[in-house]
């Protein structure tokens, strides 16, 4: 298979691949016998099939963003806005995971991310959404509504699925996540600890004592999220409202030793402190960037080192084809090396939107010692107390 040329951020084929091409890049990307030495040319083929299935998602992309925008506006004008295109690893695993998905229908090769204030305001969306006819289906809407009813590690967000249409004028599909802050602060520590840490917390496939951890740091974000502005009391006034509804949940009471509990087996607070620290500075050095820009990031999480490539907006062509190429170098399943391409809207907007892949969990540190400091509270045996009164009673 050779290429003539380009086509959007990918490479222009000799002949656009049919759809049974594209099943079968996928079915190649998931064959352990592709990556054994030999199988060069078909790995080479496969990835250039993916490359321009993967940015034919870049203009419905594109659509998708600039439809919402307006009507998040009025919601919640400091919503934080993200996009991208799947990474190949993520690609690979979920097509493993479900054996019946194929790389021609999956829903979130193209995906954006609306980051709101609260869980009122992204009910608020939600229901804006719904009234837009790209996220309406003849069956009804695609759906998940992660918030409702949090998936078993304790990831919350709502899922909306939308068509929009791609240079050719067909329809594709583009998955829209919303979540509050405090989740995305969630979300945002637990791909830290999987980048890290060489785990797959984010599919519920890792260390048992991790994935309990996270399931009780969700459980605990979840009632510091329905404290009414809680951004804006003061650290007095947090405690306060924090601790007077543990004090009315046994439940979540016990939570909070649970945490506290994992948290120091774990190391879990000089863990984040050393991951941040490594990727400190050019973390900062991205803050002072423009609007509107593309970054392909390289990091090694063994040398803690960060390599950035940034690139206009105007220049995606170019960003998708330098992506798969650093994609393709790095396929061996056993590289320490993450790549990914990331988009933010706002100046300073990479590092807020995907603080993940600068190891940046300050906000989630915060909120986990507001859950470390009713702990210490709690354990002047006043907490004991009122679970082992509870326990006696038989409640």
């Amino acid at each position: 298979m050779n290429y003539d040329g380009r086509i959007g951020g990918a490479y222009k084929l000799e002949k656009v691949p049919s759809g049974k091409q594209v099943l079968r890049a996928g079915e190649y990307l998931i064959d352990n016998q592709t990556y054994e030495l030999g199988n060069e040319s078909k790995l080479d083929d496969a990835f250039q099939i993916l490359s321009y299935w993967r940015y034919s998602y870049e203009r419905p992309l594109e659509n998708a963003l600039a439809k919402i925008q307006p009507v998040v506006k009025p919601i919640d004008t400091t919503a934080i806005f993200a996009k991208r295109l799947k990474r190949f690893p993520s690609i690979v695993l979920k097509l493993k995971r479900f054996p019946k998905m194929n790389l021609k229908n999956m829903q979130d090769i193209g995906g954006c991310r609306v980051i709101l204030a609260n869980e009122k305001k992204v009910e608020q969306l939600s229901r804006a959404l719904r009234k837009m006819p790209e996220f309406r289906w003849e069956d009804g809407f695609k759906i998940k509504d992660y918030i409702k009813s949090p998936k078993l590690d304790g990831y919350r967000s709502f899922h909306i699925i939308g068509r929009f249409k791609d240079t050719d004028g067909n329809d594709k599909k583009i998955e829209v996540q919303l979540r509050t802050r405090i989740q995305h602060y969630w979300a945002t520590a637990l791909e830290i600890i999987d980048l890290f840490t060489k785990q797959s917390l984010k599919t519920n496939q890792g260390e048992e004592l991790w994935k309990e951890f996270f399931s009780n740091v969700s459980h605990q974000f979840q009632i510091i999220d329905n404290i009414h502005i809680f951004d804006k009391l003061s650290e007095k006034d947090k405690k306060i409202q924090y601790i007077t509804r543990l004090l009315k949940d046994r439940d979540s009471a016990s939570s909070v030793l649970t945490v506290c509990d994992t948290a120091r087996e774990l190391g879990v607070t000089s863990k984040l402190k050393a991951f941040a620290s490594s990727l400190k500075v050019i973390g900062d050095e991205l803050e002072t960037i423009g609007n509107d820009r593309y970054v392909l990031l390289e990091i090694d999480v063994v040398k803690s080192s960060v390599a950035y490539t940034l690139f206009y907006n105007y220049e995606s062509e170019i960003a998708e084809k330098k992506y798969t190429e650093l994609e393709r170098k790095f396929s061996d399943r056993r590289t320490n090396m993450v790549v990914a391409l990331v988009y933010a809207n706002a100046v300073g907007g990479i590092k807020e939107a995907y603080p993940n892949f600068f190891a940046d969990s300050t906000r989630f540190s915060e909120h986990l010692s507001l859950i470390t400091g009713a702990e210490s509270l709690f354990r002047r045996n006043f907490l004991r107390k009122v679970l082992d009164k509870a326990n006696l009673a038989g409640l």
